[in-house]
């Protein structure tokens, strides 16, 4: 368990970095992306499509506001394609995290612990709640990227974690876009009053599986 915390906090340091280096630089303001995503849906949807999975799975790398992007999805897309848009976009960054996880951060810790059973430790520890803890893992920032690179260093099976993280991501675009598409650039209330719905529900959820396992 110790491992575990101690590769989670890492990481988490390594992700915030990124979001204080990018705030930090001023870029990515979110005037400039809903400019930009308003510009590719004035050449084609499908444009404005794709420009949303970039986002969604550059999270992976740089930290962009999933709780801005999704909603001007369904604000340009409306909600079913704009909660499709999110979902698929959500699911191909957790794939991605979860691939980068198994096939290079393993490697590394395998060299760094040369111990076999310290990853066991790792697996075992990430074991005991990955389906809760990938379902919930969009109630805070971070915790989605986190939770899929941890997925792929524990080696949980590839169909669990689909079954785990598209049980979280895919309810979650749809009900944020839809917040979005219920807002107007006037009244952005609906939007945030939805995303703040949802993160409380999710981390209620979180508290009431971990009484329950205790």
């Amino acid at each position: 368990m110790r491992d575990l915390i101690r590769i989670a906090f890492l990481l988490g340091l390594a992700f915030a970095s990124t979001f204080l280096l990018v705030q930090g630089l001023g870029l990515l303001p979110e005037a400039d992306v809903i400019r930009w995503l308003e510009g590719l849906r004035s050449i084609h949807p499908a444009w404005l499509i794709a420009g949303v999975i970039a986002l969604l799975v550059l999270d992976l790398l740089v930290a962009v506001p999933t709780m801005t992007t999704i909603p001007i999805a369904g604000w340009l897309l409306g909600p079913v394609l704009g909660g499709l848009t999110g979902a698929i976009g959500l699911m191909l960054m957790g794939s991605l995290g979860y691939g980068l996880g198994r096939f290079v951060g393993r490697p590394v810790l395998a060299r760094l612990f040369k111990s076999d059973d310290r990853l066991a430790g790792i697996e075992a520890a990430f074991a005991r709640n990955d389906l809760l803890t990938l379902a919930v893992c969009q109630a805070l920032p971070i915790l989605p990227e986190l939770s899929a690179i941890l997925a792929g260093i524990s080696r949980m099976h590839p169909l669990r974690f689909a079954l785990g993280y598209g049980l979280g991501v895919i309810p979650f675009a749809f009900i944020v876009a839809a917040g979005g598409a219920a807002s107007t650039p006037d009244d952005l209330r609906p939007a945030i009053l939805t995303a703040i719905a949802t993160t409380a529900c999710l981390l209620l959820l979180w508290r009431m599986f971990l009484r329950h396992g205790a």
